[in-house]
């Protein structure tokens, strides 16, 4: 009997320090912490922010204080392609009964021999040489630059899209589906043992009689015929060197199409080096145009297309540009920092879109 009481002695002691604990657990709870409920509209809700891969790019871009500085850049060209000829108007060119024709010199050539006039507060590039051609001669630089930059301008947008598009598009199909490979290789090795030029002559030869009512078209065409190839290389070679990674074979196995593979698993992969190379897209195609001009390939400037190729291209034709440097200052005004401003850009996107930078 004795030993059963201290077994429940022993029961009741070990129940008291139970309580005594638990009472104790409670009260340092109530203590440090504050129920505050539970709240049905509120289970969903996150902390932070849920991961935006554009958004996160953008915020990478911003950050760096040159890509403020090459928008500006890009916004002010864009507003004086728009508005500049409006601020200072001299036209370079009128239509007498719907003749093309130059408008009169704006200063004489007795007064100033070869209508060479530097930078003053009328006409703030100067005047055109007379080495220019009668087109130029006489005219307002700054008219016949900012009229000049919006068609290149436009022309360098356009084509851009169009071998952007394409060089993706066939490079992607280039770089998946074998069969293609030796077709297009082929026929990227007799372009390249092909000087440009004389294929940009061949076929302006074919189209020049079209140029008065078709120019723009053509042009676009001239620049475009080939302008992908050299994306469309580059993307080949990249798809080749991911294609077979095991993800993409798990995707075939269940029986993906080519097209959802090409476009959901191989393109995505490739968005920050795909940007790098076409950064250069629009100045490149203006540079071009530059060099159609110098051949006599480009727009007639009779039918008043003008564009920088053939400003800057007037410009330095004969030796008047050594004696008048303001000739082609005018045009490079432009030219040079819409090249430098696309090209950081593209280098800055090329990091900005590298999901490895979004922490």
């Amino acid at each position: 009997m004795q030993d059963k009481k201290i077994e429940r002695d022993d029961i009741f002691r070990i129940y008291d320090e139970t309580v005594d604990v638990e009472e104790n657990v409670e009260k340092n709870v109530k203590e440090l912490f504050t129920v505050v409920g539970t709240s049905p509209e509120n289970i969903e809700h996150l902390d932070s922010t849920p991961y935006s891969y554009w958004r996160m790019t953008f915020k990478e871009l911003f950050k760096r204080p040159l890509v403020i500085v090459c928008l500006i850049l890009l916004f002010i060209i864009v507003f004086f392609t728009i508005f500049g000829p409006m601020i200072k108007f001299y036209p370079p060119i009128q239509v007498n009964g719907g003749v093309v024709e130059p408008s009169t010199p704006l200063i004489s050539p007795t007064e100033y021999p070869g209508y060479y006039l530097g930078p003053t507060s009328d006409y703030w590039f100067g005047i055109c040489g007379s080495n220019m051609g009668t087109w130029f001669a006489g005219q307002d630089m700054w008219s016949c630059v900012w009229i000049g930059a919006r068609l290149s301008l436009l022309l360098g947008v356009v084509v851009a899209l169009i071998d952007t598009v394409l060089g993706i598009a066939i490079g992607a199909a280039w770089g998946y589906f074998r069969w293609l490979d030796p077709i297009l290789i082929e026929f990227r090795n007799f372009v390249n043992n092909v000087p440009t030029i004389l294929l940009d002559i061949l076929l302006m030869q074919l189209l020049y009689n079209y140029m008065d009512k078709y120019g723009f078209l053509i042009i676009v065409t001239l620049l475009c015929a080939l302008g992908w190839l050299g994306l469309a290389g580059f993307v080949r070679n990249q798809i080749i060197i991911i294609r077979n990674r095991e993800y993409n074979i798990a995707s075939q196995t269940l029986g993906t199409s080519s097209g959802k593979m090409i476009s959901h698993n191989l393109l995505p992969y490739l968005i920050s080096v795909i940007v790098t190379v076409t950064s250069t897209a629009i100045p490149a195609a203006i540079s071009s145009e530059v060099g159609l001009a110098y051949f006599g390939l480009s727009f007639k400037i009779s039918t008043g297309d003008i564009t920088l190729g053939q400003v800057l291209t007037n410009a330095v034709s004969g030796l008047a540009w050594m004696d008048y440097p303001y000739l082609m200052l005018g045009p490079l005004v432009v030219m040079i920092p819409l090249t430098v401003a696309f090209f950081y850009l593209g280098l800055a996107l090329s990091d900005a879109t590298d999901p490895k930078s979004h922490r």
